[in-house]
């Protein structure tokens, strides 16, 4: 008899203990991730779309892609891309450098498409494509482009493209250019150029590792070290681990999964150690199984970052306090 009332208050003390830590989900609850790669336009675009031989101007709301190649290399590529699961805002995509994983700052991308759109040609006087520098040159600047009459809004699906070849600068503030398929080199104004050479893609997203209607997403499956928890929307209504919750709490705290901001890139020389164990990973599953699944993991850095990882892409750093403090609401599930 003492022996059954011994084990009784154990289980009861135990009860309690775990009641206290938070309940976690249990693993029939959890579902694999499904993360599927995000494919651009860009290429088949300059390689299918007619491609001007004369230079021709180009409104900025009228660019639906711009590629900037720079000695060879890609820095920066960015394209009007329609997904399901995606609010129109949220069209733009940058696939390099950032494997179409941020969301853009869509007021600053127009700056930059401002700038490519205000280029000017000039006349070359008599010089020729290999005394400009042009022939043998890996620098150029790709855009794609939907005409559309004054007042017209414009469709999504560009209809013309141009590749600007850059050469050797004039001396005189212009860089020799033409473009790909002519042989009459122009001039375009070199501060203007070099804005968009130069350009720095950190400065066209917005700072939040990622954005994710929360109409999208059936279940958010969380791991805070050895405790799961998961969050989930269906014919019942809103439910954390399992217990009905209000819509307005629900979302509340979805948000604040969303709301942790960006506060620097990742110093490329930095190696990631191979074996690490993620402080906190979000697990974003959803709604429809041709919409790619998103994992956010949460690394230690240093003593006042952690840097972040989006589907196995890791670019950026964010504050250690701010993911502390989304792990411990997490856990009291406010």
């Amino acid at each position: 008899m003492r022996l059954k009332k011994c084990m009784t208050k154990l289980l009861l003390l135990l009860a309690a203990a775990w009641c206290l830590t938070g309940c976690s989900a249990s693993k029939d609850s959890l579902e694999e991730i499904q993360i599927k790669e995000l494919g651009n336009h860009l290429e088949q675009w300059q390689q299918e779309l007619p491609q001007d031989t004369e230079f021709g101007g180009i409104g900025a709301n009228e660019i639906r892609g711009l590629k900037v190649q720079k000695k060879g290399e890609t820095v920066f590529a960015v394209s009007y891309e329609p997904r399901e699961g995606k609010e129109t805002f949220d069209y733009w995509d940058i696939s390099v450098p950032y494997h179409s994983l941020v969301s853009v700052n869509t007021e600053e991308l127009y700056n930059l498409l401002g700038t490519a759109a205000l280029m000017v040609w000039g006349e070359a006087d008599g010089i020729s494509i290999e005394e400009a520098g042009i022939k043998d040159s890996d620098t150029s600047v790709f855009l794609a482009y939907c005409k559309q009459s004054q007042g017209e809004k414009g469709g999504a699906e560009p209809t013309g493209a141009q590749s600007i070849l850059i050469g050797n600068t004039d001396g005189k503030g212009s860089y020799y250019a033409a473009l790909e398929g002519s042989s009459k080199v122009g001039l375009v104004n070199q501060i203007l150029m070099d804005e968009i050479l130069n350009v720095e893609p950190y400065e066209y997203i917005l700072k939040i590792p990622t954005l994710i209607s929360v109409d999208t997403v059936k279940k958010v499956q969380i791991f805070t070290g050895e405790e799961s928890h998961v969050m989930e929307q269906d014919e019942e209504g809103w439910k954390m681990d399992g217990e009905k919750v209000s819509q307005k709490d629900y979302q509340s705290l979805y948000g604040a999964l969303l709301d942790v901001m960006l506060t620097g890139e990742l110093d490329e020389n930095v190696k990631a150690e191979k074996e690490r164990e993620p402080f906190l990973t979000l697990q974003f599953i959803r709604k429809q199984e041709d919409i790619s699944d998103v994992e956010v993991k949460y690394y230690s850095y240093d003593e006042e970052h952690m840097s972040v990882s989006v589907n196995g892409q890791e670019n950026f750093l964010v504050e250690k306090d701010a993911v502390f403090t989304l792990k411990e609401r997490i856990e009291t599930g406010i």
